[in-house]
This record gives C-alpha cells, structure tokens and sequence, in this order.
C-alpha cells in the first residue's frame, strides 16, 4: 500500500482528501491539521508522500518542508496551496517541494501527480521505500527495521528483486516477468535460480505478526507494502 501523509488546515478539504484518495485501492491516507502533529505522524510512519498545505495554523508549510529535508528524508513533497504566483512556486520548490499544486485542487490530476512522483521516487538511489517494518535503501542496498535499527545487507539481484516488488504496490508480479527484470533475457537462468533468491530474502526479513512480507502466491511474488 502507498502511505499518503495530508497536512491541510481546511478541514472540510481535508476530510475530502482523505476519502476520495482513500479510494483507490493501493492509497492508504492519514489527515492532520497542523505542523506539529504531522511532526507526530512522521515519527510513527514515514510516508511514502507528503501533501502539504502552504498556510497552516501554527507556521508556514514551506519551514516545515525544509526541516523534513533538514532531517533526511527524501520522499516526495506535494505543496497545496491558493498562493499560485511565479515567486510562491518558486519559494515551495526552494524550499525542497517537489511540485506545487494550486488550489482548487482536480483530484484526478492530483492522483496522477502522486502516481509519477512516486513511480520517480523508487527510482532514485537515495530514496528510503517503507515495506512493512523495513525501510528500503536500494541506493546502499539495505533494509532497515524502523523499531529495532538492525540493517539487513542485500546482494545485487536481492536489491533488484525487492525495487521491482515494491514498484508494484502490492500487486503480484508473475515469476517470468519478475526473471527478465532481474536477469534479462538469459537462457541460462531458469525459475529455480528466482525460487532459491526468494527464499533467502524470506528468511533475511522473517516474519512481521506471524506473516511473511515477501509473499509466495500462486501466480507469482509481491510484498506488503
């Protein structure tokens, strides 16, 4: 599932974001009003995206922006806002934004913003994907637990494996599909060789309230986002 933080002080746009996203059916969607309490949301669950209103009760969107990148963190960050002017756009982009999105908002674009930024997301080397407990780093090749602080090392084709799993947000991935992603088009490679890397990497990340978070289905993998 795709983990959407909303911070938005209308409150009845709000609760609009938060149905209408809550809709599609790999959107999960939390809703805060102010700075602080998305502070909050972000020590509990790191989103995968952040929509994030300009003018807020207790301080300007834009400082909370730069103080979410100030801590390291690189997902996406979608400002909202009625400020739609050249310098607004251009202080949210400053800011560490990565698009500003005037008010009133069309949700059909605005899912569609959020499906590409994210698509981007899990392309760069230096983004940080929540599945299950784990934080994915496929830049270093690592999963984090977010609790316990222990880092799991992955082999390149486990890297691999894991980005294109995750890039699918839960939907099972069939096992020649998921061959030629990782290994290409190589007569040499057979289901076997995928069979015993999925069988690694379970038992590398174990079980989470007694289930699996890489699952074995009977078309193909996926994980639980």
């Amino acid at each position: 599932m795709v983990n959407i933080l909303t911070v938005e002080d209308n409150e009845h746009l709000l609760e609009t974001l938060v149905e209408q996203l809550g809709l599609e059916e790999d959107f999960t969607v939390r809703g805060v009003i102010t700075i602080e309490e998305g502070r909050q949301e972000l020590a509990q669950l790191i989103p995968d995206i952040l929509l994030l209103d300009v003018s807020l009760p207790d301080g300007d969107g834009r400082d909370f922006c730069r103080w979410i990148r100030a801590q390291g963190y690189s997902f996406p960050i979608l400002m909202l806002t009625a400020q739609n002017g050249e310098m607004d756009t251009i202080d949210g982009l400053e800011a560490g934004a990565n698009d500003y999105i005037a008010k009133p908002l069309r949700l059909r674009e605005l899912i569609a913003r959020i499906r590409v930024h994210l698509a981007q997301y899990q392309l760069r080397a230096d983004a940080r994907i929540a599945i299950g407990p784990f934080l994915f780093n496929p830049g270093n090749k690592t999963l984090s637990h977010q609790e316990s602080g222990k880092m799991l090392n992955l082999t390149e084709k486990e890297n691999a494996i894991i980005r294109y799993l995750a890039s699918k947000n839960g939907k099972t991935v069939g096992k020649d599909e998921l061959l030629k992603q990782v290994w290409g088009y190589n007569e040499l490679i057979t289901t076997h060789t995928l069979e015993t890397h999925i069988y690694r990497l379970r038992q590398k990340m174990g079980y989470v309230d007694e289930k699996q978070v890489l699952v074995t289905g009977r078309n193909g993998y996926s994980i639980e986002i």
